[in-house]
């Protein structure tokens, strides 16, 4: 097959490392001893793992935006520079009991949890061999334990406590998985699902993304105090702050 420039990712021409970046990471490990042990336990194929599912994640996007650029869809939800988030805690899964309650932006746990990439791409388009039969542009797969994700932000959170409450009562060993924005912890049926499996006690881990999207209004502008990291606390439930732009 002919290669053509226009056909390879902007971000993959001419790519050489970002030396403020590489810097940062080596002081991360280096900082951190713990760390550093740990990330070398994974091993090589397991890094490499990682790095390639970090990369499907980016190069589903770039074809993403290319549709929107060549009027194939209207607009696209994006996940690029955010991938760490949605790649190192779906690799800690394991995807033939464990589910995951992706938001938009998430979209890399559909394929990292088996959902094939073609499915996702047919999901945009609305076609009728889509996963919805072309009734929801959302992505998701009941057979590969992926729920696809509704319109009104936050509304996943007591979908995923239910979830992981029907798990237990069915004597299933599943951990369900589900990210939260910013933006949409301002929604109160997000309060009322952390509590609910708080105090359930569910086998359920929420992750809040904390990317100060919220489609275009400022973390600022709706959010004052406390940090998220200290939301736990308050729940009664044990928390950790991570970096989503670092896998490991």
């Amino acid at each position: 097959m002919k290669r053509y420039p226009a056909y390879d990712p902007p971000e993959y021409i001419d790519w050489t490392p970002e030396p403020a970046l590489v810097e940062t990471f080596e002081e991360t490990l280096v900082g951190d001893p713990a760390r550093h042990r740990l990330v070398e336990s994974l091993g090589q194929e397991r890094l490499i793992e990682l790095y390639r599912r970090l990369l499907r994640a980016r190069l589903h996007d770039i074809a993403l935006k290319r549709w929107v650029r060549q009027g194939v869809i209207s607009k696209a939800w994006l996940g690029t520079g955010e991938e760490a988030a949605t790649v190192g805690p779906v690799y800690a899964l394991e995807p033939e009991t464990d589910y995951v309650a992706p938001m938009i932006r998430n979209q890399a746990a559909c394929c990292d949890m088996g959902m094939p990439l073609e499915d996702m791409f047919r999901a945009y388009l609305a076609s009728a061999d889509s996963p919805s039969a072309g009734r929801d542009l959302h992505v998701g797969s009941a057979e590969h334990h992926v729920l696809q994700p509704v319109s009104p932000v936050g509304t996943m959170v007591p979908v995923a406590a239910g979830l992981a409450l029907a798990a237990r009562m069915l004597g299933q060993d599943a951990v369900i998985l589900n990210w939260i924005g910013d933006g949409s912890t301002k929604a109160g049926v997000v309060h009322e699902g952390l509590n609910f499996a708080a105090v359930a006690g569910l086998p359920v881990v929420f992750i809040i993304q904390n990317n100060q999207v919220a489609l275009g209004t400022r973390l600022d502008q709706h959010h004052v105090a406390p940090d998220f990291a200290d939301w736990p606390a308050a729940y009664g439930v044990e928390g950790w702050r991570f970096d989503g732009n670092n896998v490991l």
